[in-house]
C-alpha cells in the first residue's frame, strides 16, 4: 500500500504529463512543489470527464459512511482466486496509513484530515505447483472529496519519479521501479478517473528478486489499490494480472455503490484487459 500528500502537480492529468517530462523547477532540478498539508497548492488543471456517473446522495460525507462503503467494496480472499487465504495480520490499523518519506523509506503515520477512512487487507497465495508464496495487499481509501483523492494520486506520481528504490522494512526493498499513469479517456482507460501503475523487483532478506506489481485506480473520492509481491516461479505478467483483476473488481463495486441507480458508469469487470498496454512496458500496484 502507498499513500503520500501531493507535490508538484495539482491534478493527475497534469501530473501524468510531468511524469513523462520530469517534474522540475526553473533550474531544471526536481521540484518538491507545494505541500499538501500546508494547503499552499497551485491550481489544478482542467479535469477530464469522470468515469463515474455519481449520485451525490450516495457520496460518503463522514467517517461512518466511509467505513460502511469500504466494508462493501474491499476485497475478500475469493476475489484473488480460490487459492488465496487471509494473511496474519489480516487487516491494518484503520487509523494509520503508509507514507513514503523524503529518504524513500516507508513509515506508518496517522491519517490526514482529508481522508475519511481507509483499510488495508493482507492475503497470501500459498506455495503450489513449483511456485513460491505470493503476498497480496488490497487497500480502499475514501477521501472527503474527489479533488483530495486526485491530489493523493498526483503525489504518488511524484514519488514514482524520485524513489526508483524504496525501503519497506529492515530487510525488504523494492528496486528497479518503473511506472506509468493514465487518466480517463487515455490509453484505453474508460473505467477509472485515474490509473497508476508501478512494477519492479521485490527483494527480501537473503531471497532472490521476485516480481513486484502495484496498481491504484480512482473513482471520484475513492481510491482502490492492489499490490502483489510474487514468489519464485511467477513472472511479471502473472503478478500484474493478479493485481489488475482484483483491483478492477473492487472498482466495479465502488461504481455500483456510488453510481446513479447502481449503474456506475463504464467501470466494470469486462475491462481489465485494457490495462495491459502502457508506454514503458510495465505496470504495478502495492505495498
Amino acid at each position: 500500500m502507498r499513500r503520500r500528500p501531493a507535490g508538484c502537480a495539482g491534478s493527475v492529468l497534469l501530473a501524468a504529463v510531468l511524469a513523462l517530462a520530469g517534474c522540475t523547477g526553473d533550474d531544471g532540478k526536481p521540484s518538491a512543489g507545494p505541500s499538501h498539508a500546508s494547503g499552499t497548492r497551485s491550481a489544478p488543471g482542467p479535469a477530464p470527464t469522470s468515469a463515474l456517473d455519481a449520485d451525490p446522495a450516495k457520496a460518503p460525507r463522514d467517517e461512518a459512511a466511509a467505513r460502511t462503503l469500504i466494508d462493501e467494496v474491499i476485497a475478500e480472499p475469493a476475489l484473488f482466486g480460490p487459492e488465496a487465504v487471509e494473511a496474519t495480520p489480516y487487516e491494518s490499523d484503520p487509523g494509520r496509513w503508509s507514507v513514503l518519506g523524503d529518504d524513500c523509506v516507508w513509515r506508518q503515520e496517522p491519517l490526514p484530515d482529508d481522508v475519511l477512512a481507509t483499510l488495508s487487507r493482507h492475503f497470501e497465495v500459498p506455495p503450489a505447483a513449483g511456485k513460491g508464496a505470493a503476498r497480496l495487499v488490497a487497500v480502499v481509501t475514501v477521501h472527503r472529496t474527489a479533488e483530495e483523492a486526485d491530489w493523493e494520486n498526483a503525489g504518488m506520481l511524484e514519488e514514482m519519479l524520485r524513489c526508483p528504490e524504496q525501503q519497506l522494512g529492515a530487510d525488504e526493498r523494492l528496486t528497479d521501479l518503473i511506472s506509468s499513469a493514465s487518466y480517463y479517456g487515455d490509453s484505453a482507460n474508460r473505467y477509472a478517473d485515474d490509473v497508476l501503475r508501478e512494477s519492479g523487483d521485490y527483494r527480501g532478506a537473503g531471497a532472490a528478486p521476485a516480481p513486484y506489481a502495484w496498481m491504484q485506480m480512482r473513482l471520484g473520492q475513492v481510491t482502490v489499490s492492489v499490490s502483489v509481491r510474487a514468489g519464485r516461479g511467477y513472472d511479471m505478467t502473472e503478478a500484474q494480472d493478479i493485481g489488475r483483476e482484483a483491483g478492477v473488481r473492487m472498482l466495479r463495486r465502488v461504481a455500483d455503490a456510488l453510481g446513479r441507480d447502481g449503474t456506475g458508469g463504464e467501470s466494470g469487470e469486462d475491462t481489465p484487459g485494457a490495462e495491459g498496454a502502457q508506454g514503458n512496458g510495465a505496470e504495478g500496484n502495492g505495498r
